[in-house]
């Protein structure tokens, strides 16, 4: 064999030989490729699934009473799902009011002429996402989901969150509720929504804030709070309702004198 062929030989043999690895090179950078896209399948469909484990539990049909929540991880955050208990009879809802242990929310001694009594409600607790309830049970439910993205359970309550009258005249209504206030991990400043004007009142040394036009079904709400007792009063009507900003300070005035 001539000294020219052992060249081109032995060429040949370099280019196989790096051909080879470079193949095998690249099939093992892909190996780690696939098996990433794999495990990220498999992840989602394990998220997917404890997302639907939970929103059955949480979405589920409920009695009237019965309080749900649910943790997802995704965003570190609780949402609630409840059905209140409701009656149509003022002495049922009054009866109601001391078995749930409700905020204390009687008639008022005032109302605009021709507005009667339609329905009482009373409602389980949940929780404002800066007060401290909400964050105590936020590490809860952490805990309980165990490293799940999604997390859902029934909650047994013995205090209720809020207690509502309903008056209606015609098609109008007037709807007024008590709600528990919670201490809060931050101060919080109320802002007004878009298009919504917030005016504030004074109503017997009471500050109160009026709110107009908010594209909320009670568009019109005066609400103040009872620090002694913690909690926090609304009185709500719709847009279109006829009842003037006086009628509904004058309203607030009488629940005020019980």
């Amino acid at each position: 064999m001539t000294p020219t062929k052992k060249t081109i030989i032995a060429a040949a043999s370099i280019l196989l030989a790096l051909s080879s690895a470079s193949g095998f090179t690249v099939d093992a950078a892909a190996a780690p490729q696939k098996q990433s896209k794999t495990q990220s399948a498999s992840n989602k469909n394990i998220v997917e699934r404890q997302k639907k484990e939970a929103m059955a539990i949480h979405s589920k049909e409920k009695k009237p009473g019965d309080l749900t929540v649910l943790y997802n991880g995704t965003d570190h955050s609780l949402s609630f799902s409840f059905l209140a208990i409701t009656s149509a009879d003022y002495d049922e809802y009054s009866k109601l009011l001391s078995k749930h242990n409700a905020p204390e929310l009687a008639q008022p001694e005032w109302l605009p002429e021709g507005y009667a009594f339609q329905s009482g409600e009373i409602v389980p607790p949940y929780y404002f996402f800066l007060s401290e309830p909400y964050q105590k049970m936020l590490k809860e439910l952490k805990a309980e989901a165990e490293g799940k993205k999604y997390y859902a359970k029934k909650l047994k309550w013995s205090e209720a969150g809020e207690a509502v009258l309903v008056f209606s005249k015609d098609s109008d209504i007037i709807r007024i509720s008590a709600k528990r206030m919670h201490p809060l991990i931050t101060e919080v400043t109320k802002v007004a929504g878009k298009g919504e004007k917030f005016e504030k009142l004074s109503i017997d040394g009471i500050e109160a804030i009026y709110t107009t036009n908010s594209n909320a079904l009670y568009a019109i709400n005066l609400t103040w709070e009872d620090v002694d007792n913690n909690l926090e009063y609304t009185i709500s009507t719709y847009k279109k309702s006829p009842l003037s900003k006086e009628d509904l300070v004058a309203i607030a005035e009488s629940i005020m004198q019980e």
